[in-house]
């Protein structure tokens, strides 16, 4: 993104006589255009540069990670190419990463965004997302955990026993990635941090756990399983999190319209 300034000229009075005779009278228009085209030159000038400077450390970016990508310096990665994002999903979860650090990572976020959603406090969503995103060897024991928490979590956020939200309410609750790190990593295992942010609450006029934000840093291991990435094992901790009110918050009626019309992101990296 550029700005363009207009060009200021500085007219200095000339003298009223001289010995050598009148000045003779520049031509504004050329002058103007000389303007530019300094300015044109200098522009053109960086922007090579910047370019060669570009391609040299995309080079040494390349070739650093070809010889070694596990550990903490393996970090957040570059994300997905158009080519290596999941086109599928199941139960709503995208699947189907390469084989690589940045498939981790782009299965852990999106694993991030499933299980903080909404569906995960109603029974036969909640099982279908634990099925798809966890290694089946361990999954039916996640299941058993994510039951416990879910349903504990009913009564707190106000809502009926199936998890919907009562009439004249709605229930907001979603996660939103905010970035990634690769902690470890090899061929069939990887360790992976996201940092997200969610909003939970009911939103309506009667509503007494109005939607608040929550900052939060998931740490999950992920196995490679039948040619995709799946999750074994996680934690969470709460934070960083940033000093909140630098905007009056909206009422009831337009977060609840915002969920209803906003669309949840289908890939979260």
């Amino acid at each position: 993104m550029s700005d363009e300034e207009p060009v200021t000229r500085t007219r200095l009075p000339r003298p009223t006589s001289s010995p050598e005779g009148p000045e003779p009278r520049r031509n504004p228009i050329l002058s103007g255009i000389g303007v530019v085209v300094v300015i044109a030159v200098v522009i053109i000038s960086l922007l090579f540069a910047a370019n060669r400077s570009e391609d040299g450390e995309g080079s040494d970016a390349k070739d650093t990670g070809s010889t070694s990508d596990t550990g903490p310096q393996a970090s957040a990665g570059p994300p997905l190419s158009a080519a290596q994002v999941p086109e599928r999903t199941e139960s709503g979860v995208p699947v189907g990463y390469p084989q690589t650090a940045e498939g981790a990572q782009s299965a852990a976020a999106n694993f991030v965004v499933a299980y903080g959603s909404d569906r995960m406090f109603q029974a036969k969503p909640r099982a279908a997302i634990i099925a798809t995103i966890t290694d089946p060897a361990v999954a039916e024991g996640l299941l058993v955990r994510a039951d416990q928490v879910f349903r504990s979590q009913t009564a707190t956020f106000g809502l009926q026993a199936d998890g919907t939200a009562p009439k004249g309410l709605t229930f907001v609750c979603r996660t939103v990635p905010m970035g990634t790190k690769s902690i470890a990593y090899t061929a069939t295992s990887a360790t992976v941090e996201v940092w997200s942010v969610g909003v939970v609450g009911l939103a309506g006029t009667t509503s007494t756990k109005p939607v608040g934000e929550a900052w939060n840093t998931t740490t999950m291991r992920l196995s490679w399983v039948n040619g995709d990435w799946k999750l074994v094992e996680f934690s969470q901790k709460e934070g960083p999190t940033p000093v909140a009110g630098l905007q009056v918050p909206s009422g009831a009626e337009d977060i609840a319209k915002a969920d209803r019309e906003f669309g949840e992101l289908r890939h979260a990296r």
